[in-house]
Parts: structure tokens; sequence; C-alpha cells
């Protein structure tokens, strides 16, 4: 965002020091029509300390505080002008995370593409499973689906609990509506892959027959 507004970035987490210990921390140094600043980002609104901290920290590195932030009321701009403080909000639509919580996202989205479209394999279920998702997938709710098997929520949660472990459910939390459509998904390539069995082993008979094996 400063580099589309002609901003050059010159450092990020720039220490201070003083007598050789650091004493502050800046987000980044950036510089702009030959005036350098420091900049501090703030995910949230801005507040009076957030403010304070910007200007106390541009006058330790002698440069020129600029606050990045979320939203800034009237009361922030104000007290900010009299500092010498410049504030840019960022659009709505920049979303600050940490890299833990970005690796997080792009996990669930990865899996959420792989389970929807049937690119993780398909194991074996036996009688028991394929009852438990086909109730899953025909249920309104998660009392719904126990309502269907016949069995206490202690129960079904328990049972669905082990379906994870074997690989069969994913291991993160699961909202039943997203239960319910990767029960589904499931069901489908089980029923697909036992299809493709068959068919496997009818080609070998004709072969058989043919002579060709």
């Amino acid at each position: 965002m400063l580099e589309s507004k002609g901003y050059e970035i010159i450092a990020t987490n720039y220490k201070i020091n003083s007598k050789g210990e650091n004493i502050a921390e800046i987000d980044i140094v950036a510089e702009k029509d030959g005036e350098k600043y420091a900049v501090e980002v703030k995910s949230g609104k801005a507040s009076l300390t957030s403010v304070r901290q910007v200007y106390a920290n541009a006058k330790l590195a002698g440069l020129k505080p600029l606050l990045i932030c979320k939203k800034s009321d009237e009361a922030i701009k104000e007290a900010a002008k009299k500092l010498g403080v410049e504030i840019m909000e960022f659009s709505e639509y920049h979303l600050l995370l940490e890299p833990e919580e970005l690796e997080s996202i792009v996990k669930k989205c990865m899996e959420e593409v792989l389970e929807e479209h049937g690119f993780i394999p398909v194991l074996k279920l036996d009688d028991e499973t394929q009852l438990i998702l086909k109730a899953v997938s025909e249920a309104k709710n998660f009392e719904h689906a126990c309502k269907l098997l016949k069995m206490k929520e202690e129960e079904l949660t328990t049972k669905l609990g082990k379906l994870s472990r074997k690989g069969i459910l994913p291991s993160r939390s699961l909202s039943f509506r997203d239960l319910k459509r990767i029960a589904t998904s499931i069901l489908a390539r089980n029923e697909l892959s036992i299809k493709l069995d068959k068919m496997e082993k009818d080609i070998e008979e004709i072969k058989k027959k043919l002579g060709l094996i």
C-alpha cells in the first residue's frame, strides 16, 4: 500500500539503539519525496496510545511519524494532527494476518477444494461407516442424524471422532453443513470406486474367456 502511494520501503522491524541498548522498534522505515518516515502499523482501530507510540519512536529515530491503521475517529485524528502524526487508513479490503493465521486459512481452503472435487483417495468403507455417513448426508441437523441412526449424541460424536482419526473425515472442526457435504462426497466417491472395481473384475473375466490372459 505504501509503495502504491509513492513510498519506498527502506527497512522493516527497524531497531532503535541507544548506548548499545535496543530501546524501541519501528515497523517500517519508508521514504517519499526526500522525507523519511517512521511507520507504525496497527491492524485495528487507532488509539491515543498508538499515536503517542509512533510519535515517540519517530522522534527517537529522527524521522517523520506515520501511522497506518484500520480506522481512526475524529478525536484521534485531532490528537495526531497536534503531534504532527500523519494517519493513513488502509482499505477494508486489506486484511492483516499473522503467518500462522494465513497458513490456517490457506490449509482450510485447500482441504475444502480437495474434498469437494474428490482428489483425496477413497478409503474402503465398512457397512457401519457407510450407514453413519448416509444418515449424516440425509439429516437436517446433528440431532436428526442421531435420530436416524438411533444413537445418542455422545455415541455419534465418538464414532465421528474415530472416522477422523482413521483419515476418512477431516481432522479439523466442522460445522454440520460441512460435515453433511463431505459425507455426501465420500459416499459418492465410494460408490464410484465400487463400480470401477466391479468393472475391472468384469474386464478380467472377459479377457480370460477370450484367452487374452
